[in-house]
């Protein structure tokens, strides 16, 4: 072999392995396998950003674990919503890449987190797992899966069980999905709106598997301050996942709100956990702090009375909510839609302008 060769072969090697622990390192540590996995899958559409947030609060959370992020939008959000045969095909493509995982890591968490249409794709992927492979647990965020659709078989498939958050007060669940159909094409009402309940015909085994590993964790205003406002995307947001998502993961006990809380008094007064108030905020309970509050303190004000004029109001007509991106926008504008529609005026608590909604269907989830 002659020198050039060797030289040659060397760099090649030095080369590959290079390549090795950077392919396995976008979000991994180098004890990958022993720490586990986490799938994530977006919405419909995969435009909004929702699977960087989730991974953001995860991290944010302590989650330590490699967080892949699994593409499955086919391009268009109500293609996606309504292609139930390619979402199937997708589904099962992550089920076999879920066991590839656990060949070579037995025994590894593993976690698969959906959002919106997503969930239907978590489900059936959990659905298609070969006789014997579970995984630790599924999160459902959002979810738009039929209302009444059997989870009972993917629940079979996990070990701590399938979380749902929901929230009453996501328009684009309530108004959207209601109108484009779910996504697995029932029609009813979607899950992470009303939450789950066992189809009629449910054995006593499915029903058991319901009442079990069926955990639901609704939406209620004290979110506001993790930057949940009960919106469609809310429980995307770093501050949410990091403290109602995270501890899931990571196997710990999900912090609950205080028995003896007044809702919309509760987020006047809860700071959100991780963050220390401001150095020179006058004390907790004086003059003082009640003429002075905090910027923070404000901002969770405004989200709270919007939230609870949405609840109690009825909804918000689109004058009472900015424009996407707009100075005063609760939500991200490069991030969220305004899924209210009627623009132009109204009174708080009208009727939206249906005909609107139903002439732009592209902006369904």
């Amino acid at each position: 072999m002659t020198r050039a060769t060797t030289v040659t072969l060397a760099v090649v090697a030095v080369l590959a392995l290079a390549g090795c622990a950077g392919n396995g390192r976008s979000d991994a540590n180098t004890d990958a396998h022993e720490h586990g996995r986490v799938y994530v899958l977006s919405g419909a559409g995969g435009m909004m950003g929702e699977c960087g947030s989730i991974r953001d609060g995860l991290k944010q959370g302590g989650v330590r674990r490699p967080i892949e992020i699994f593409h499955w939008s086919h391009g268009g959000v109500l293609e996606d919503q309504t292609g139930v045969e390619a979402n199937r095909k997708k589904a099962r493509e992550l089920a076999r890449r879920i066991e590839a995982f656990q060949a070579v890591s037995p025994g590894s968490p593993v976690h698969v987190i959906g959002v919106s249409a997503g969930t239907g794709l978590v489900v059936w992927a959990l659905e298609d797992l070969e006789p014997g492979t579970t995984v630790t647990a599924a999160i459902l965020l959002s979810s738009s899966l039929d209302t009444h659709y059997n989870l009972g078989p993917a629940l079979a498939k996990t070990r701590d069980g399938i979380y749902s958050f929901t929230s009453v007060a996501d328009t684009v669940l309530s108004l959207g999905v209601t109108w484009a159909g779910t996504v697995d094409r029932n029609g009813g009402l979607a899950g992470g709106l009303v939450g789950f309940s066992p189809p009629g015909d449910a054995s006593e085994e499915t029903r058991r598997l319901y009442k079990e590993k069926l955990h639901e964790i609704g939406w209620w205003p004290g979110d506001t301050v993790y930057g949940h406002v009960g919106d469609h995307l809310g429980a995307t947001r770093p501050g949410y996942v990091k403290a109602k998502v995270a501890p899931i993961v990571l196997g710990e006990e999900l912090p609950t709100p205080p028995e003896d809380a007044q809702p919309f008094e509760a987020v006047r007064t809860v700071e959100p956990e991780g963050e220390a108030p401001e150095a020179d905020a006058p004390a907790s309970g004086t003059a003082e702090a009640e003429a002075t509050p905090s910027k923070e303190r404000k901002a969770v004000k405004e989200q709270a009375e919007k939230a609870r004029r949405d609840i109690e109001g009825g909804g918000q007509s689109s004058r009472d909510v900015p424009a996407p991106g707009a100075a005063g926008d609760p939500a991200d504008g490069a991030r969220f839609h305004d899924w209210r529609v009627g623009a132009g005026g109204g009174t708080p608590g009208a009727p939206v302008d249906e005909a609107a909604f139903f002439a732009r269907p592209e902006r369904l989830p």
